[in-house]
């Protein structure tokens, strides 16, 4: 017999040991609700659940990116919803103005009318804002020095967790000029601006006689000519705020010209009204270049009177303008129509997304996760091993108290 190794009692310390370390890890897993809790748990298990981790919160965040993409649209479509309304008005007024049983008195009411309406249509586009994004208006969606005001607002939307998973959804210039902007048919290589403002078009293109008798050769005894240029004179000069009669006068032999004389392109005012005649009589784009800076703001588009002098022709002129607002409805149309294809490719986007992160979500719960049920079995059989080990040794270590009888 020996007592300085107890072999049996060793045996049952180091199963104790053994079944105490299981029994805490199976405490750890219950309480924490996680199969793996560091990488020694299952090193490979923990890579991969931590990749599939990055990938959910990449979904999560695409979703709630593209909910917001359809907060823009739907706020941009509430604004265009009403641009609509005020443009269905126009046209119910400009049918109205047309009716020849209309005096001045009233088509000068119509036209009050439709200047406001005008101005509001700007004001909503100009102020229709997201999170500090204005996506209607005129300044938001071209870049400095861009005078065609070409469409530069791109808002790319992250609608996936991988990079090139985007929504591209470009800006539109809504305000009254904008949504005017397809009547403007000639491009800036077609015109030439001559130093003394002078229009000129290239030649070679028949369709375009009477604009070179109107803006080329109003010197000429056209009586034609110089009465539709005067009253496209009118109309500009009055929205101006100033007196026609200060400004131009028109002979009976068609002349125009300034009173007091003078060259008709001399004078800021005139230019701008030629510009004005030149885009909203003839349909096309205004010259620009040097006089940029007096370009009109669209309202050329909706005038079917000026306010202190009638056209001639007055009810054409009302005709043009139901013609020039259909082109407006159909322009603001077609982008809402693009704004609802979006929004309705957006919500199939969410449905994806949420039923990625869903099965990816699953995934990594198998591997992750601590199944209750079967841990607590093994917490079971641990806790009792741990319990007959503690007894076990115990056990081992009164077999030396026989030594002592021996030495009685």
């Amino acid at each position: 017999m020996i007592i300085q190794h107890n072999i049996p009692a060793t045996n049952a310390y180091r199963n104790l040991i053994s079944n105490r370390s299981y029994l805490s890890k199976n405490l750890e897993k219950l309480s924490a609700g996680y199969r793996i809790n560091r990488a020694a748990d299952d090193a490979a298990g923990l890579a991969i659940s931590e990749a599939m981790r990055s990938k959910i919160n990449g979904l999560e965040q695409a979703t709630a990116n593209a909910n917001d993409a359809i907060g823009l649209i739907q706020t941009e479509e509430g604004a265009l919803t009403e641009t609509h309304s005020m443009l269905q008005r126009m046209t119910t007024l400009a049918t109205q103005a047309a009716n020849g049983t209309y005096n001045s008195t009233a088509r000068a009411s119509i036209q009050k009318e439709m200047n406001e309406l005008g101005d509001e249509i700007d004001r909503i586009a100009n102020n229709t804002n997201y999170n500090g994004i204005k996506p209607l208006a005129a300044d938001s969606n071209k870049d400095v020095g861009d005078e065609n005001n070409s469409n530069k607002l791109n808002m790319t939307m992250q609608i996936g967790p991988t990079k090139g998973e985007v929504l591209d959804l470009k800006g539109q210039d809504m305000t009254l000029k904008g949504i005017f902007k397809s009547l403007d048919t000639i491009s800036q290589e077609d015109i030439d601006c001559i130093g003394s403002g002078k229009i000129l078009l290239k030649p070679g293109d028949a369709s375009k006689n009477e604009l070179v008798k109107l803006f080329t050769q109003q010197k000429t005894n056209n009586i034609e000519a110089g009465k539709s240029l005067e009253n496209a004179l009118k109309l500009a000069i009055s929205r101006a705020g100033k007196k026609y009669n200060t400004y131009i006068s028109v002979s009976t032999s068609g002349t125009v010209s300034l009173a007091g004389g003078g060259s008709i392109f001399s004078n800021p005012k005139i230019l701008m009204a030629l510009y004005d005649a030149y885009d909203a009589l003839d349909g096309v784009q205004k010259c620009k270049g040097s006089n940029a800076s007096i370009m009109s703001d669209g309202k050329e588009y909706i005038q079917i009177t000026s306010s202190d002098t009638l056209f001639d022709d007055v009810e054409s002129n009302a005709n043009r303008v139901i013609q020039n607002i259909q082109s407006a409805i159909d322009h603001v149309s077609s982008y809402r129509a693009e704004l609802g294809a979006k929004q309705n490719r957006l919500e199939h986007t969410i449905n994806n997304l949420q039923v990625t992160s869903e099965n990816t979500i699953a995934a990594e719960s198998r591997i992750r996760d601590t199944d209750m049920a079967k841990e607590m079995a093994a917490y079971t059989k641990n806790n009792i091993l741990s319990q007959a080990a503690q007894s076990m040794l115990a056990q081992a270590n009164q077999t030396g108290q026989g030594v002592l009888s021996l030495l009685q």
